[in-house]
């Protein structure tokens, strides 16, 4: 489906957006205390006071990305034009910490205004050993620079690729987190709702289709999962630290977080049941920090030999990141993804779709380098995805200046490419994107 022309409306909306921020900077340059709303920030930090009233802060940001190259699926200009505000308080309730976050944007992509209630929860301690926390909130665990093996808490990709900051990335999960901290402390998180990925599917980015064997904008509409309760997932986390090693085991039960299964007598692509079991380490190591992290990736109802649904996996990752001169980090990992019983699969496949199967071992390198300069207040970046199996990278540069204690710049870009367009990063292609974003903190 092809969506229209960026309209007019589009097209100012993020240099108003930006124009109205710039306005901001003398007045934000008196101010000299302001929490430094980073690209990694996801929302886990500790309260910075306690009070018996709202505290309340938040930022406005106007972002622009358009496209570096055309789109013959999608007929926008931009994969990202918005006008954002985000509003975040807290207060002491009795015992327990609330906390709300939410944003609203105007929209020139899609055409429209949107809200959404980022977190809303209560947490507190229950007991001298147990902690609590219940709500909308956003989580993360496991080892991984942006790659993902334990960590089964919903991802926002379009928002990654189009250009929003990083810390729309990771999306809330409405679920209850039991903490308990002993001899090995304990995490235990209960999703009544399946919470799933927000996944590629033709309203903002293009992506590859095998059945029409090439780049298209179709929505994806897949099957509702059961109701309440059928519907749960639950993952476990049991990790301490001993004599400066982190270690972890997990656990996970519930569905995939992409609709990865298809059904030839309905046509509906699903969610297929998946279990997870991984461990993770992470030390220092010479003058940095490794880390090594494994999961086995558990289909419910695969005999290996169906292409309509996911064979197993055994994922393996090692990372190392050190600061080998001031200012200047550097980080590499390896990821591997291991398909069983791929011989069964590729013989249940039809002689047309073969080449689209996965490869029996996907392997991935990313490398990250970031560099602070002008006493750290220009930060440059630049992460890279290299896949030999797939043949295909994407890059991902950024250069961010704080102007002020509140007034922050940031521009960069999503590039992809590749040989094969139903690679993961290479169907992307033609989204790739270079963006500009102006955010005032207040």
């Amino acid at each position: 489906m092809r969506r229209p022309v960026v309209s007019a409306r589009s097209k100012w909306l993020a240099g108003l957006g930006l124009a109205l921020l710039a306005a901001l900077g003398p007045a934000a340059a008196q101010s000299d205390t302001a929490a430094d709303w980073g690209d990694d920030d996801w929302g886990d930090d500790p309260w910075a006071e306690e009070s018996s009233g709202w505290q309340w802060y938040g930022f406005i940001e106007g972002a622009y990305a358009g496209r570096t190259q055309t789109d013959a699926a999608v007929d926008e200009e931009a994969t990202l034009s918005e006008l954002r505000v985000q509003l975040e308080g807290s207060r002491r309730i009795g015992d327990f910490d609330a906390m709300l976050k939410g944003d609203i944007r105007a929209d020139g992509v899609e055409d429209g205004g949107r809200a959404e209630l980022r977190e809303a929860n209560l947490d507190g301690t229950l007991t001298p050993n147990l902690d609590i926390r219940l709500g909308r909130q956003i989580m993360t665990w496991g080892t991984g620079d942006l790659v993902f093996l334990n960590d089964l808490f919903p991802k926002d990709y379009v928002s990654f690729f189009s250009g929003r900051n990083d810390e729309y990335l990771k999306a809330p999960s409405d679920a209850v987190r039991l903490s308990w901290f002993g001899a090995v402390n304990v995490d235990l998180v209960w999703m009544p709702v399946a919470d799933p990925n927000r996944y590629i599917e033709g309203k903002r980015l293009s992506y590859f289709s095998p059945a029409a064997g090439t780049r298209v904008a179709d929505p994806v509409d897949p099957r509702e999962r059961d109701d309440l309760g059928d519907d749960s997932e639950f993952a476990l986390r049991m990790y301490q630290t001993v004599d400066g090693v982190e270690y972890a085991g997990y656990a996970y039960h519930g569905y995939d977080k992409q609709p990865s299964a298809f059904d030839p007598a309905t046509g509906e692509s699903y969610f297929p049941r998946l279990s997870v079991f991984g461990a993770s380490v992470r030390a220092p190591l010479g003058q940095g920090i490794g880390n090594a992290e494994t999961a086995w990736y558990e289909s419910a109802d695969d005999d290996g030999d169906d292409p309509n649904r996911p064979n197993d996996q055994l994922r393996f990752l090692a990372g190392y990141s050190h600061e080998p001169i001031a200012n200047v980090t550097l980080g590499w990992q390896y990821y591997l993804e291991w398909t069983q019983d791929h011989n069964a699969l590729l013989d249940g496949t039809p002689a047309s779709q073969r080449r689209y199967a996965p490869d029996e071992y996907r392997h991935l390198l990313t490398n990250r380098i970031t560099w602070q300069l002008f006493q750290q207040d220009l930060t440059l970046s630049l992460f890279t995805f290299y896949s030999p199996s797939d043949a295909d990278y994407y890059l991902r540069p950024r250069a961010r200046y704080r102007f002020s204690d509140r007034l922050y710049g940031t521009v960069g870009g999503n590039l992809f490419g590749g040989e094969d367009d139903w690679t993961f990063h290479t169907q992307l292609e033609d989204n790739s994107n270079l963006y500009a974003r102006l955010r005032y903190n207040f």
